[in-house]
């Protein structure tokens, strides 16, 4: 039996229902990355403390500090690379997500493009204050879509690249006087390492804050989109 998509998400505009199903796919296959990751790192944290229980017992009626002293000889280099893979995991899936948004967006943009070929196209536009404000201004300036009942969806998510851009171009250091530049966001934190501060990221919080933050953003977004759609196709 085909499944008719416009009808199932009630969209007018039949692409938009396509990318409506395409981006709830993509959220539920981030979301399960997630799972995953965390899954794979737990079960190295569990192997590292099975390994040390067993040379405990092992060693037990030892020195206790030279038995502590011997655990830490031995797994200090697993215990790093634990820290490493949670560090890249974490860091990587973030920006992965955020790539994920603007791509999106950029689909959206240029679906409307060509759809209805305004004089104005989307590589006319300006990007020095980065892609997402350029397809931020298509969508508002060029295709004319009423965009203040999203902007409060949109303006935190534009905050919140400053975590995206620290990983990619800094590798989740900065020093204490760009601080005060980060947005106070629950599941992230700043854990001080000499002079500088190092991106630390929570299991599953900040992730997840991302996720419903930026499915909230398109599921307004692409009613909004297909609301100017009937509008622009009935005059």
């Amino acid at each position: 039996m085909k499944i008719n998509l416009n009808e199932m998400h009630g969209f007018n505009w039949t692409e938009i229902s396509y990318l409506d199903f395409s981006i709830s796919n993509s959220f539920s296959a981030l979301r399960k990355l997630n799972v995953n990751q965390e899954k794979l790192l737990s079960e190295s944290k569990s192997d590292l403390e099975a390994k040390i229980n067993s040379i405990r017992e092992y060693n037990k009626g030892g020195e206790q500090e030279f038995i502590e002293s011997y655990i830490h000889h031995i797994t200090y280099d697993d215990e790093i690379m634990i820290e490493e893979i949670k560090r890249l995991q974490r860091y990587s899936l973030v920006v992965t997500i955020f790539s994920f948004y603007e791509a999106r967006l950029k689909s959206l943009c240029e679906m409307i493009e060509v759809e209805f070929n305004f004089k104005i196209k989307i590589n006319d536009l300006n990007s020095y204050k980065g892609d997402l404000l350029k397809y931020w201004t298509y969508l508002s300036k060029v295709y004319e879509m009423p965009t203040e009942s999203l902007q409060e969806l949109f303006d935190p998510l534009i905050r919140q690249k400053k975590i995206r851009n620290i990983i990619v171009h800094q590798d989740g250091i900065i020093s204490e006087k760009h601080l005060k530049e980060i947005p106070n966001t629950h599941g992230i934190c700043f854990k001080k390492s000499g002079s500088l501060y190092v991106l630390e990221i929570e299991e599953n919080i900040y992730v997840e804050f991302l996720l419903k933050n930026i499915m909230r953003f398109f599921e307004s977004l692409l009613k909004e989109i297909d609301k100017k759609y009937i509008q622009l196709k009935s005059t």
